[in-house]
């Protein structure tokens, strides 16, 4: 819808924090809050131009996001391929080599070699593209664990990671 940014990580959290201020700063239990939020969204939904509704809280409801919530860092390819290749860890230790661990893992390869090319491209050597590879992992790896990759805009690596145009069946 026009007027509203993506709101996936952003909009979870400004959702949650704003909850949970209601519920403190109101003193109301957290089934208060949910009747309130249902009300709310019944009624948008039961006005005349349901949509021209929602556009008019647009502005005002982006602005208390910009102000709370800090927009998403855009990864580049070497902190896409160490993002997705610690996520093929993670998940790898919890189901194996499962569906979602190989497609990660793929991903991550893709990227990785892109980052590889980018790299030797303008003249650097393997072991360059090698090392900084190492170091974007380390970096990511080092970011407050479980907090510091939901910073980041990860569509941006699916992104990346899209097949060039015509290099594919």
């Amino acid at each position: 819808m026009s007027g509203w940014p993506p709101l996936g990580q952003r909009g979870k959290t400004f959702f949650t924090d704003t909850g949970a201020r209601v519920m403190r700063e109101a003193g109301l239990p957290r089934d208060a809050v949910r009747a309130l939020l249902t009300a709310d969204v019944q009624a948008l939904q039961s006005a005349p131009d349901p949509d021209l509704a929602l556009a008019a809280l647009a502005k005002p409801c982006v602005a208390r996001l910009e102000a709370t919530v800090p927009p998403l860092k855009v990864p580049d390819l070497g902190q896409c391929a160490a993002i997705l290749d610690l996520a093929y860890d993670e998940v790898h230790a919890r189901e194996g080599m499962s569906a979602a661990a190989r497609d990660l893992k793929t991903l991550a390869m893709v990227l990785a070699d892109r980052q590889r090319k980018a790299i030797t491209n303008s003249g650097g050597s393997g072991t360059a593209a090698d090392e900084a590879l190492a170091q974007a992992r380390a970096a990511m790896a080092a970011e407050a664990p479980g907090r510091g990759v939901e910073h980041y805009d990860i569509a941006h690596c699916y992104d990346l990671a899209r097949p060039d145009e015509k290099s594919h069946y």
